[in-house]
């Protein structure tokens, strides 16, 4: 069995099953599912699953974020699925979110080597920088090519992973990148005199220096080479000349004349058409929000950088990323990465200012991988494992990433490697020698983490300081309380994140929910045990001054018919407190793909005053849980603060 076999398993029965899925990719750290009926797709029990961080339906797929892992869980559910499902069909979308997937799909392949690429750029700069290099020394050279090697060769990278994303023989996809980067394609298409100028006076003018048997042939002056946009066009184009001779040419011809055909009928279109209006289009793009930014820089870099964090959450943020990789190509340097240069820092502080607020002890084991990674870009771990739950937390990570990238925007400190997260810095050392822009992005970044600690620091403090007391008294006399311990071990949450609606709704009582991590129930108080059922799955028992709790282990697990329960007491057993009572194999009911979510209510609760109900938190056997008013007079809540949920 393969490391990752359990958990592709659960996600596959939990999207609907292999035949809800039409088709599947991923990109750094979820899986992005195209389903047949999205309805099928059990969102609660995947947010469940400690493996996964989130689940949720954006940009016309069904996302499941996995971590920086996904590729691995990926290739399992391939290997379950059918590789033909490793690219979506093509069901009908809306523009944008086609034009999402399609970037998704072409840009995520090349970003590790993209990311090698730039720090081995900045190691050059910083090498050179500090005068142990020079530009004519033999290892400035290697290193050079070493960095720029992928820029300069980007339409072959792209016509590769384009193929793949388009269902074409990626062999073809390398061929057409080569093609129009072709040595010396420039030189003779693109240079001498003028024949002719298409398009005079506007701002698309374009010099005609060649033809293609009359026609005239618009090669962009700077080439391909560096160039996005156009091949993933050209290769989509490619691919459907590809299919259509592929139904038309008898299998016997195929091998030869398909690509023959495609590629000779491929290249002169493109280079005639496709490869300028696109070449066009994104100068058009490029432009335009160039100028967006010439009429306003902090305007527009503070709203791009605040509006970045929330689409990362929806994974529509690749088309800002393909803008700064589309600027790094073709003009050696950017200005809208470094916008978004501050976002994994800012959620990084805020995690660290969590954890040294929080008392919550998973919150805190959270906290620190989840700070790694931001570190590092990778802000999946942190959003859904710590700013999200808490809403203002995420708001005071935008702000401050937003603030810290509009200065850095502001002084006009551009990228010049496609590098994020903390070896980032490195991209802003100005291949000529200039380190300002290294000094604003260290000065942005560090304006965004002050005030992003801050906001939830003192915040966080100002609302759960006053709310942690050991005891909060109330001037009324009476019988006082009574503490109820935990039957289990195991992380807690509000009773109403119940994914069964019937304890969700306090139908049958007000308490708590656990997802436990222990084997055993035990006995919450001295007692009787009043009820215990047949399969094992679940327990009452009652005080000996009347208090009725009934814990039930897991979501439908009586279908599995006493499986995997063993009981230890039998109905009008006497208990005492700690006590075990049911033992049960966690791992293999999670192995059944049954829910382990175990609700632990007061059945008689309306004979309380009140019920005050730990918040959340690990929580081991026999811990204090539960406090119950008997009647109106004196109330102390637990030492751990009640119902009190942090900073919420």
């Amino acid at each position: 069995m393969g490391k990752f076999d359990e958990l592709s398993h659960f996600i596959i029965e939990n999207v609907g099953g292999k035949d809800n899925i039409i088709g599947l990719t991923h990109c750094m750290t979820r899986l992005r599912f195209t389903l047949n009926d999205y309805s099928l797709a059990n969102e609660s029990k995947l947010k469940e699953n400690k493996e996964i961080a989130t689940a949720q339906k954006a940009g016309g797929q069904y996302q499941v974020v996995i971590g920086t892992h996904v590729g691995d869980v990926y290739t399992a559910i391939l290997e379950k699925i059918g590789a033909e499902k490793s690219v979506e069909s093509s069901e009908k979308k809306s523009v944008l979110n086609s034009i999402i997937e399609i970037i998704t799909k072409v840009i995520t392949p090349i970003l590790g080597i993209l990311l090698a690429s730039g720090l081995i750029q900045g190691l050059l700069m910083i090498l050179t920088f500090a005068g142990l290099l020079q530009e004519t020394d033999g290892a400035y050279f290697i290193l050079n090519a070493m960095g720029q090697a992928i820029f300069n060769f980007f339409p072959v990278i792209l016509g590769y992973t384009s193929a793949k994303a388009f269902k074409l023989d990626p062999a073809i996809g390398i061929i057409i990148g080569a093609i129009i980067t072709f040595p010396g394609m420039v030189e003779n298409l693109a240079s001498g005199d003028a024949i002719i100028t298409l398009f005079e006076g506007s701002f698309v003018a374009t010099p005609v220096y060649q033809t293609f048997f009359g026609i005239p042939v618009m090669f962009p002056a700077m080439g391909y080479g560096s160039t996005v946009i156009p091949i993933i066009f050209i290769v989509f184009f490619a691919s459907k000349i590809n299919h259509f001779l592929k139904n038309k040419i008898p299998a016997v011809m195929a091998f030869t004349l398909v690509p023959f055909l495609t590629i000779l009928l491929t290249i002169p279109i493109s280079l005639l058409a496709i490869g300028p209006i696109t070449n066009m289009l994104s100068e058009l793009i490029s432009n335009s929000i160039s100028a967006l930014y010439g009429f306003s820089t902090i305007f527009t870099s503070f709203i791009v950088a605040l509006i970045y964090q929330p689409l990362v959450i929806l994974g529509l943020h690749w088309p800002l990323i393909t803008l700064g990789l589309q600027n790094l190509s073709l003009h050696g340097s950017d200005y809208i990465l470094p916008t978004l240069f501050t976002a994994s820092f800012a959620q990084a502080a805020v995690v660290a200012a969590v954890y040294f607020r929080t008392q919550a002890k998973t919150q805190k084991e959270i906290a620190v991988p989840a700070f790694i990674s931001a570190l590092f870009c990778i802000i999946e771990p942190a959003i859904y494992g710590v700013t999200l739950q808490v809403k203002k937390r995420f708001v005071f990570s935008m702000l401050g990433g937003a603030i810290g990238g509009t200065f850095i925007s502001a002084f006009g400190a551009d990228m010049y490697a496609g590098v994020v997260g903390i070896f980032g810095f490195v991209s802003f050392l100005n291949p000529n020698g200039e380190y300002s822009g290294l000094i604003i992005s260290i000065v942005g970044v560090l304006i965004s983490i002050i005030i992003s600690f801050l906001l939830t620091y003192l915040i966080f403090d100002k609302k759960i300081e006053p709310k942690t007391e050991e005891a909060v008294h109330h001037k009324k006399s009476g019988l006082g309380e009574k503490l109820i311990y935990s039957p289990l071990k195991g992380n807690v949450t509000k009773l109403e994140n119940a994914t069964d609606s019937a304890f969700a709704n306090g139908l049958l009582g007000k308490g708590i929910l656990f997802y436990p991590e222990g084997n055993q129930v035990v006995a919450p108080f001295d007692g009787m045990i009043t009820t215990v059922f047949p399969t094992g799955h679940a327990v009452g028992i009652t005080s000996t001054d009347g208090v009725e709790m009934l814990v039930h282990v897991g979501k439908d697990t009586v279908r599995l018919e006493g499986q995997y329960f063993k009981k230890l007491k039998e109905q009008g057993d006497l208990v005492k407190k700690g006590e075990a009572i049911v033992e049960f194999n966690l791992e293999a009911i999670k192995k059944e793909n049954f829910s382990i979510e175990t609700p632990v209510v007061i059945t008689n609760s309306d004979k309380y005053a009140n019920i005050l109900i730990t918040g959340s938190g690990f929580i081991n056997y026999t811990d204090e849980l539960i406090s119950i008013q008997l009647n109106s007079g004196t109330s102390v809540l637990p030492k751990d603060g009640g119902v009190l949920h942090d900073d919420k």
